[in-house]
């Protein structure tokens, strides 16, 4: 009997579950939505509105430079960056073969732009142009792509030029453009004190002006700059002086009469009005005070006042006419007398101290009152008509003596010229002699020739070859003298005039001031008196003064080598000192090294 498969039943309840599940979900979502807040669907919108916009921005502009982009100056929004390059390379052509103007009224400056060394790398520019908008993280892309958008313009430069090649042109255009300020000034006519207009002054901006110039240069503008200029105000207005000049009316009331030594000097109004001392105040500022009055811009009062720095300054250049120092006598020992050969002269110094005060207090006066007599201080001569018995130069001393047969009429002009610089030459007790400062100046002006001298490694012509042998005839003078010598140098080589009479090298000095110099100090008791005589070819000097001592020269021998000046040499003399009873109570021992004079070549002259 056949049998039949019944399908399991079933559960109606689960089956009504099943069926309804989809349409309740869907509802549930569309009433989320419904229900959520406003702004919150407004902002879902609108991002699902800018991710299509900028999925649709970047496909629109694939390998394309976004808009509102400028390289170098060259908008490139929209191409490629093969047609980008080639826009900027024929813009770069353009440009470095033209100038960058300047102009202020009627002062222009054109600068070339090839001399400012511009280089441009517009393959950079473009990279950099072409990499805006895809830059970064998604938020800096949005940003960027955002301004693209918008039309928000965005510059980029790839540029370089050294900065000093463009500076020299700016520095020409400032002292073009540049006006000094003029203050006010006082001044004197016919008797009434007149005030010169101050006038403002005008100066170039530099450092703006730099900038504009490299704006020109990063966007390869040829437009024309007005050059940025700035006005100097004057410290001292025309105004401000004309109100204080009533506070100066007593000064100029009238010349003030100097006196001294019987002459008579008037110093007029025009120098007095050259004393007064203008003064203006520093202008407020409200920033600093919080005072509202401050806010105007009110100029300060000027006020007048004497300056005494102007009125000292005066007193100092009279003073300097007037002003005179002591001149010693000059003496001179004839036949074992000292006898006046030239008068003394009295020394005069103005007490400036006290002629500024009386100028000063004369101004308060008027008319004839307005004298001032100047106190002077005179001062005695050290050396006079009435004290030479004081002076201590009694006797002869010392003689020194050099011989120089041979020498050339250039070097005896020479040696002559400066024997007479120290003759009648008077040393104070205690003083220095110095043979340099003594000499002063050495050249054709003084009478001198030109000579061969020893000059580091060799021989020329200068002017005064030959004062080595006066230098050496002081120095035999001071030894014999027993003076204390305390610089004294030799010849770089053995020279032929500076060895009789002893027949040996080794007591000469030569000098070559400042460097090198010949000293001794005067340590007797009283003055001593330098004269000088020269006879042919022998020269003299003479110490004359009070004897309490003296020197005996004993030498000078070869320690090594001989006369023979081409091969070195050295030699040694020995100085007793004696007392005034002809005791030795000191001895010095002197060494003197000499060169070969073949080291010494004569350096040949150049006609």
């Amino acid at each position: 009997m056949p049998t039949s498969k019944t399908a399991p039943a079933k559960d109606p309840e689960f089956e009504l579950e099943d069926f309804q599940a989809e349409p309740a979900e869907e509802a549930s979502e569309e009433n989320a939505w419904q229900r959520a807040p406003l702004w919150a669907r407004i902002l879902g919108t609108s991002f699902v509105v800018l991710v299509v916009l900028t999925a649709s921005f970047e496909f629109v502009y694939a390998n394309k430079v976004y808009p509102g982009v400028t390289a170098n100056g060259v908008y490139v929004g929209g191409m490629s960056k093969q047609e980008a390059v080639k826009r900027l390379a024929a813009r770069e052509e353009s440009f470095t073969g033209g100038v960058v103007s300047i102009s202020h009224k009627d002062t222009h400056l054109r600068i070339p732009v090839a001399s400012l060394g511009v280089s441009y790398d517009a393959a950079k520019a473009v990279d950099d142009a072409m990499a805006y908008g895809r830059r970064g993280d998604w938020g800096q892309k949005i940003k960027e792509q955002a301004r693209a958008l918008l039309g928000q313009p965005t510059a980029i430069s790839q540029y370089a030029y050294p900065d000093h090649l463009l500076i020299p042109y700016l520095l020409e255009l400032s002292t073009d453009l540049e006006v000094p300020v003029i203050n006010a000034k006082l001044s004197f006519d016919d008797s009434t004190a007149q005030v010169t207009p101050a006038a403002p002054g005008r100066r170039l901006d530099l450092g703006h002006l730099t900038q504009l110039v490299d704006d020109r240069i990063a966007t390869m503008s040829g437009d024309d700059i007005a050059a940025p200029v700035y006005e100097l105000k004057p410290t001292l207005g025309t105004e401000q002086l004309k109100a204080a000049v009533g506070q100066i009316g007593d000064y100029i009331a009238g010349p003030i009469t100097v006196s001294y030594l019987g002459t008579e000097r008037v110093i007029d109004q025009a120098t007095i009005i050259s004393w007064i001392d203008v003064t203006v105040p520093p202008q407020r500022d409200f920033l600093v005070s919080y005072n509202v009055d401050d806010i105007f811009d009110l100029p300060p009062a000027a006020t007048l006042g004497l300056s005494r720095a102007q009125v000292s300054k005066f007193v100092a250049d009279l003073a300097g006419g007037i002003d005179q120092q002591a001149q010693n006598a000059e003496v001179s020992m004839v036949d074992g007398k000292l006898s006046v050969s030239q008068s003394s002269r009295a020394g005069v110094k103005v007490d400036q101290t006290d002629a500024i005060d009386s100028i000063t207090s004369s101004l308060k006066k008027k008319g004839e009152e307005r004298r001032v007599a100047l106190r002077l201080t005179t001062t005695q001569a050290d050396v006079n008509e009435t004290n030479l018995e004081d002076l201590g130069i009694k006797e002869l001393l010392s003689v020194g003596e050099t011989m120089f047969p041979g020498s050339s009429s250039a070097r005896l002009t020479n040696i002559r010229q400066g024997a007479k610089q120290y003759n009648n030459v008077l040393l104070k007790p205690g003083e220095t002699f110095s043979f340099g400062k003594l000499l002063g100046s050495v050249g054709p002006e003084t009478g001198y020739l030109p000579e061969l001298v020893i000059l580091g490694n060799r021989e020329e012509k200068q002017y005064g070859g030959g004062l080595c042998q006066v230098a050496s005839t002081a120095y035999r003078a001071a030894l014999l003298a027993g003076l204390p010598i305390t610089e004294r140098h030799n010849h770089s080589f053995a020279v032929e005039y500076y060895t009789a009479p002893f027949g040996v090298p080794g007591v000469d000095a030569t000098i070559y001031y400042p460097q090198v110099d010949f000293k001794f100090v005067n340590d007797t008791p009283g003055y001593i008196l330098i004269q000088t005589q020269m006879v042919g070819t022998n020269l003299k000097f003479f110490y004359y003064g009070t004897k309490t001592k003296s020197g005996v020269i004993r030498g000078p021998e070869f320690l090594e080598g001989t006369n023979d000046a081409t091969k070195p040499s050295r030699t040694v003399f020995w100085r007793d000192i004696l007392d005034a009873s002809g005791k030795v109570v000191k001895t010095d021992t002197v060494y003197t090294r000499y060169k070969s004079s073949l080291d010494f070549p004569i350096k040949p002259e150049i006609h």
